[in-house]
């Protein structure tokens, strides 16, 4: 009785390694407790590699800065909107900021790129041809003059540069529209491969004059970009931190209109080394790729990604 009792023990013990062991290779698989965000790639809780992208149109005028929560950004899209004043689509998944703004209007080019990524979009208003896009391609709209509840003015500054968003209250309202987990393409990723000789440290980006110049500076012992805008150092508002992105990636446009529908020439900043690719984005509903001269698409380091979008009157330097 005793050996048998012995046995059932030894037995039980290895019935708990065998699961323990097998418990241990399901979370590293991503199965477990942790996954990776879909916009930087970085490991994180799976409660928040599930949570659905919340896009948030932000202004760029010089009355709208310093931007309030665009440095948490997985990923920012920037672009010219008219009269040379650009403007971002910051993309944001596990890393929200209370608050962000100032949250301006809906553009073309935007609904297509959130698209691509399956992501809600806050934001006030739009151009008529952005608004029509939005409703006949279904995005995931949390435009402020159907949902008010989760915008507010800031009295200290003027409008119409001063439309803020709440994004627990635009969280909330993506689970009561429906809109869940975000599908798309994985973006291929690689480990860091900081070059020891960088040959673009420094990436200048004109998009239209001085004022909406943007800046890009190596820093080696992150392995990191430090944006400036106009000359001065791009802070967050919010955490009086300078933003800083892990890859920059310029895409050409071959006119002066912004269209995200396409093809077109494209550099890759990364590890202080600059690749030539090309850009392409086949569809409303397929995410932008970056892909080299065989059509295979460029692996990012995991962290946040910076996409300029270039008209032909622009340039880029490094």
């Amino acid at each position: 009785m005793l050996a048998g009792m012995r046995l059932r023990g030894w037995l039980i013990f290895l019935l708990i390694l065998i699961i323990g062991g097998a418990a241990l290779v399901w979370a590293a698989n991503g199965n477990g407790s942790s996954d990776r965000s879909q916009l930087t790639g970085i490991k994180v809780a799976k409660d928040l590699a599930d949570r659905p992208v919340l896009g948030i149109v932000i202004e760029n005028s010089e009355q709208a800065r310093p931007q309030t929560g665009l440095g948490a950004a997985g990923i920012v899209f920037e672009t010219v909107a008219e009269g040379g004043i650009t403007r971002y689509l910051a993309l944001y998944q596990e890393n929200m900021p209370t608050v962000v703004g100032p949250v301006r209007s809906l553009r073309p080019y935007f609904v297509d790129w959130a698209l691509g990524f399956d992501a809600s979009v806050a934001h006030v208003g739009g151009s008529p041809e952005a608004l029509a896009m939005a409703d006949r391609l279904d995005l995931k709209n949390l435009d402020q003059f159907k949902h008010s509840g989760p915008y507010y003015r800031d009295p200290a500054r003027d409008a119409p540069h001063n439309v803020y968003a709440r994004t627990a209250d635009l969280r909330d309202l993506q689970q009561r529209l429906g809109y869940g987990k975000s599908n798309f393409d994985t973006i291929p990723r690689k480990n860091d491969a900081p070059s020891q000789n960088p040959t673009a440290p420094n990436i200048t980006i004109n998009f239209s004059g001085a004022q909406f110049v943007a800046e890009f500076r190596y820093q080696s012992s992150s392995n990191t970009y430090q944006r400036y805008l106009a000359g001065e150092l791009h802070v967050d508002k919010a955490t009086n931190q300078p933003i800083t992105v892990k890859n920059v990636v310029v895409m050409k446009m071959s006119g002066n209109d912004i269209l995200a529908i396409g093809n077109g020439d494209a550099f890759v900043f990364l590890d202080g080394q600059v690749i030539q690719a090309h850009w392409q984005q086949s569809d409303h509903n397929s995410r932008v790729q970056i892909v080299d001269n065989n059509d295979k698409e460029i692996p990012l380091n995991r962290g946040s990604t910076w996409f300029a979008v270039v008209p032909k009157s622009g340039s880029v330097s490094y």
